[in-house]
């Protein structure tokens, strides 16, 4: 009987010590699940954030962001997307209170500005692998203050099958691309989509003539330093080599309705085979590909001189700075290196097929649509306001704004160039 109920005592402490290590394992197992509920975030939160501001829309920067997002899986990059025509003035805003992206697309102008005002983080260090034809826009102060992107510049792409059809070449110079177009209105067509609600391709558009015309004559070549020291003028020099621009005003090559029409639009226009040129630049040619896959694409410079000789309006005009604020410096410069990298460069470039990187001894082949292109990038790419001195930025914005106004009807082309010189004197003196 005794071994009855000690047999009893002892199963009963079994069973009390089965349930009390039950009941402990599973507090601990919820414990445990607690912890991983709160520790799950916490993991997420591990990836540091790192923005980027850009006037070019997604579809534009597609292999840039696949580059990075690859390139660096630890980082969450933000893309923060403002338009061209807006784009400095709100950058300008944002890094004066300290709110502006840790990597920013910036222009010549930007570039020294930010610089002077001590808003940027040198970069001279991780550059020396470029031309120093790009270097030079963003130097300030013996420093150099950002990345190269690759080159830019206006041309037209055509639809080949059109060319075909009516028997075209491409034009060498200016009269032989105004009859080309001349001839496409009497078939009943639009000769040329073009996005004008960006000023720039207007602009472009004139400066081509200006560098084809004055610019290369030994009165032009000095133009832009005359005109840093108050001793040159558009009036007077530049105004009578315009006729031929203003021509193609007047017969509605350029027509008034681009003003109102962006570059979205102009590309869908000329792909779904309404005209037969469109005025843009390589980073277009993908989104024309997105629009027709099957468009027999190639491509023309503006134009030339009487010798024949094509010239292009571009070059390095933007490139890659990284802002001084922030405890996150130290990645953002490890994400800004990766973009002087033979991968990085590739990256940007193929959001550009056509256009050249700055990079030295490097060059990526362009598609056969730019064979017709390839003398004038080579030897023929001008950009004529960055030789306008320390304010070369600011006066092609006039230029721009008055060209406008020409087109518009609402200012004749001799009152724009006078306007042009009264605020190029504003400019320049300060005022």
């Amino acid at each position: 009987m005794k071994n009855v109920k000690t047999q009893r005592l002892f199963v009963s402490i079994l069973v009390f010590v089965t349930v009390t290590m039950s009941f402990l394992c599973s507090c601990a197992e919820v414990s445990d699940n607690a912890q991983q509920v709160v520790l799950a975030p916490k993991e997420e939160n591990t990836r540091k954030e790192i923005r980027i501001a850009t006037w070019y829309e997604d579809s534009y920067i597609t292999n840039f962001k696949a580059y990075l997002a690859e390139r660096f899986p630890e980082y969450d990059f933000k893309y923060t997307y403002v338009q061209r025509t807006n784009y400095e003035s709100v950058i300008d805003s944002q890094i004066s209170y300290d709110g502006a992206a840790d990597i920013i697309f910036v222009t010549e102008n930007m570039a020294k500005r930010y610089a002077r005002g001590g808003y940027l983080v040198p970069l001279t260090k991780m550059v020396n692998g470029f031309d120093e034809e790009a270097l030079d826009k963003f130097k300030y102060m013996d420093e150099y203050y950002a990345i190269p992107g690759v080159s830019a510049y206006e041309c037209f792409y055509i639809n080949k099958d059109y060319f075909e059809k009516f028997g075209f070449k491409p034009p060498s110079e200016y009269m032989d691309f105004y009859d080309m177009c001349a001839t496409i209105r009497k078939h009943g067509m639009k000769p040329l989509s073009s996005g004008l609600k960006d000023k720039e391709g207007l602009a472009s558009s004139a400066m081509a003539i200006m560098q084809a015309s004055y610019f290369r004559t030994p009165e032009g070549e000095d133009f832009g330093e005359r005109l840093g020291q108050g001793k040159a003028s558009f009036y007077e020099e530049v105004y009578p080599h315009m006729e031929m621009w203003y021509k193609m005003i007047e017969d509605e090559i350029f027509t008034k309705d681009m003003c109102l029409m962006d570059k979205k639009a102009a590309i869908k226009e000329f792909a779904d085979g309404k005209t037969v040129l469109l005025s843009g630049g390589p980073e277009d040619y993908n989104q024309i590909y997105k629009e027709n896959p099957s468009i027999n694409l190639g491509t023309i410079a503006f134009g030339g001189k009487d010798d024949g000789t094509e010239l292009l309006t571009g070059g390095c005009e933007y490139g890659f700075a990284v802002v001084n604020d922030g405890d996150n410096v130290s990645d953002v410069l490890e994400v800004a290196r990766s973009l002087t990298t033979l991968m990085g460069q590739k990256a940007i470039w193929k959001d550009s097929p056509g256009s050249k990187t700055y990079l030295k001894n490097v060059k990526f082949d362009s598609p056969h649509e730019f064979d017709n292109l390839q003398d004038a990038l080579e030897n023929n790419l001008y950009l004529p306001y960055t030789g306008w001195g320390y304010y070369s930025r600011e006066i092609s914005v006039e230029l721009e704004n008055e060209f406008q106004q020409v087109l518009l009807g609402r200012e004749n082309l001799e009152d724009a160039f006078k306007r042009i010189d009264e605020k190029v004197k504003a400019i320049v003196e300060g005022n």
